[in-house]
């Protein structure tokens, strides 16, 4: 019984994780794509790599994913900003 409630909330952890930037599908949008947004979309992709690192660490170290927990999770606004732009150009 304790091997299955470990597996189980291994799983709900490992779930929770923040995705990496490469894996999140744009959302079209039918916004025109300004410079603002590229920038945006660039700073939010940046921090998204560090909160999926931080939480990849996180859930290693102490079985928690920390950056989703604490609001480092951007993935709703970087699939809209892919939807209007497209993938940043890196």
């Amino acid at each position: 019984m304790k091997r299955f409630a470990l597996t189980v909330a291994t799983i709900v952890c490992i779930a929770g994780c923040a995705t990496p930037p490469d894996k999140i599908a744009g959302v079209p949008n039918a916004g025109p794509c300004t410079q603002a947004d590229k920038e945006r979309l660039a700073t939010l992709t940046n921090q998204q790599n560090k909160a999926a690192n931080g939480d990849a660490l996180g859930v290693f170290l102490i079985g928690v994913p920390v950056a989703s927990m604490s609001g480092g999770d951007h993935e709703t606004e970087i699939a809209v900003l892919k939807g209007r732009c497209g993938p940043p150009k890196t």
